[in-house]
């Protein structure tokens, strides 16, 4: 009898636990290609509005910016405009691409405060790139920078602290894993240096 609540409740969590790396309706109907987000919208314009930090704020996409202002304020950051990333690091790495964009935001750090997702897709380069941003001690910064290109990638998954892009060529996996304010790469394929996906 022990045996049958066990396995009930095991059953009643796997379906909980699978739900954001599931492609679901919506995922379907927006054709997203970042899978897992919490709230998102997708194409070359739109917003978002979201709470970090105690804070409300609302990112907007138009004409290839992406910015974001603090409800109220008619000032913003401007994020990303067509390759240009004011806040990040590694920018010199990552390749200027235009195309299909998915801002969106999930909570990497678990700490119940989402980060800001800023994604973008182009087809003639068959890559992903997604940025994770962190509202942080009053500033946006980021606090990790993926990309992968070539040999067909056509989206991404987030589940949790992770998020993985599948090479469907070979199979490999390629798995950036948010550890405090950073994330850290691992491939199944033995890839040590994730620029080389780049």
């Amino acid at each position: 009898m022990r045996r049958i609540y066990i396995l009930m409740i095991l059953a009643a969590l796997v379906p909980s636990a699978m739900r954001a790396q599931v492609r679901t309706a919506s995922d379907i109907d927006s054709k997203t290609f970042v899978i897992g987000l919490d709230n998102y919208f997708v194409g070359h314009a739109g917003g978002l509005g979201f709470t970090t930090a105690g804070k409300a704020f609302r990112v907007s996409l138009a004409e290839g910016a992406v910015t974001v202002a603090q409800e109220g304020s008619s000032e913003g950051t401007e994020l990303y405009n067509k390759g240009l990333t004011i806040p990040f690091a590694n920018t010199y790495m990552i390749p200027v691409i235009m195309g299909e964009f998915v801002i969106g935001v999930h909570d990497f750090t678990g700490d119940g405060q989402p980060e800001l997702v800023i994604a973008v897709k182009d087809a003639s380069v068959s890559g992903v790139e997604a940025y994770i941003i962190q509202y942080y001690s009053g500033k946006w910064e980021s606090i990790g920078e993926i990309a992968a290109f070539g040999n067909n990638i056509s989206e991404c998954r987030i589940f949790r602290q992770a998020i993985t892009i599948k090479n469907p060529s070979s199979g490999a996996l390629y798995s950036w894993t948010c550890h405090g304010r950073k994330f850290d790469f691992k491939a199944s394929d033995g890839t040590k240096d994730p620029s080389s996906l780049f």
